[in-house]
């Protein structure tokens, strides 16, 4: 099923982005695209079919990757899974309100990366689009 699961990536460290493609194409998954900002994912939603995004908390531009998650929501329901380097209390708290899969911390691990992509696809809420 994992050949067919289209990832959205939402990353501004162009590195970690293509990092994260290499690993996610490697392992059988679809890359349909990487925004470096919130309206960029936003308007990528629109073109591309996504199925999953992968999402970093601290992105540039006007929206940080929560905000972003708002957005996207509110565009198309689409299940997500957070990106983060650090987050403190508050930030996980706004966090925990927009609903993600699961949250991988950076520099994230490849076995922690495919095991939240696992689950999300063995989450009774994930339907495939």
């Amino acid at each position: 099923m994992n050949s067919k699961l289209r990832v959205l990536i939402v990353e501004d460290e162009g590195i970690q982005a293509m990092a994260l493609e290499e690993t996610l194409e490697r392992n059988g998954y679809q890359v349909v695209g990487i925004a470096d900002h919130g309206i960029e994912a936003v308007e990528m939603l629109q073109h591309y079919v996504v199925d999953l995004v992968i999402l970093d908390v601290n992105i540039k531009g006007n929206w940080d990757g929560i905000e972003t998650a708002r957005q996207i929501q509110s565009v198309k329901k689409t299940p997500f899974i957070y990106l983060t380097a650090y987050m403190d209390s508050v930030t996980h708290q706004r966090a925990e309100e927009t609903g993600p899969l699961a949250y991988l911390s950076k520099p994230y691990q490849e076995s922690k990366l495919l095991l939240a992509l696992e689950k999300a696809l063995n989450n009774q809420n994930f339907k495939k689009i």
